[in-house]
């Protein structure tokens, strides 16, 4: 019997000093971004501009960012540490907010097919992202911003269902191997788009965003926890081609 009270004083021991990552996720929020693109080779369609996808080689610029909050509930002896202050199950619920921001210039080659209404792209680049990150309990609370600078690859289907319109989805994945920056981040959207003049067009769709901090998990409450966000929901976007 002792010896098994004293296996359970260790577990009960051990648990005491669960450090968990901490996790915002906010859903139904509106991500607007802005994206500037240069052609350096390719071919216009006969009466389009280049707001309109088409097979070619460009230089695409984008920025995007949204906000968020969300809350976390801590179990029976887990804790935080962040921003330099540890949050513990005593006060059980975090409450999270967010800001994040992204930048990236990329190299984009995109081919159409056959009639010309099907086509695939693909992109590589730099990428620089930025989440700023407030966590609170009802005792205490504490702030960081995050940002890491990194590369960036994405692929996209793109589908002109008419001369001025057509269905976009694409997958955007940076990465920068920090640590305690933005250590990596995913984007998934699929929109509408439609050129409305020769060099501007207008997107809005669905998006999703995660991000992530890989910062170094342990028992020592010296160390920050690890991050895992999250932003999904409306996206409206302009595009500027020339």
């Amino acid at each position: 019997m002792k010896l098994l009270l004293a296996l359970l004083a260790a577990l009960v021991s051990g648990a005491a000093l669960a450090q968990t990552d901490i996790e915002a996720v906010e859903r139904g929020t509106v991500v607007p971004s802005l994206r500037f693109s240069f052609d350096i080779a390719g071919e216009l369609a006969t009466g389009q501009g280049p707001a309109v996808p088409h097979s070619g080689h460009g230089i695409e610029l984008g920025l995007s960012g949204a906000s968020g909050k969300d809350d976390q509930s801590l179990g029976g002896g887990e804790f935080v540490r962040f921003g330099n202050r540890t949050f513990t199950s005593a006060s059980p619920t975090l409450h999270h907010d967010m800001d994040f921001r992204f930048f990236e210039v990329a190299y984009r080659y995109r081919r159409f097919f056959g009639s010309g209404s099907f086509g695939i792209e693909a992109l590589g680049g730099l990428g620089f992202a930025e989440l700023e990150l407030t966590t609170s309990s009802a005792t205490q609370s504490a702030s960081e911003k995050l940002s890491s600078g990194g590369l960036v690859g994405g692929f996209g289907i793109v589908w002109k269902f008419l001369p001025a319109a057509s269905l976009q989805s694409r997958l955007t994945l940076f990465g920068s191997g920090d640590e305690e920056g933005v250590t990596a981040a995913a984007r998934l959207d699929v929109n509408v788009a439609y050129a409305f003049a020769r060099n501007v067009a207008v997107r809005g769709g669905l998006v999703s965003w995660g991000i992530g901090s890989s910062r170094v998990q342990t028992n020592d409450s010296s160390l920050n926890s690890r991050i895992q966000a999250g932003l999904s929901g409306l996206s409206i976007g302009l595009d500027v081609a020339f």
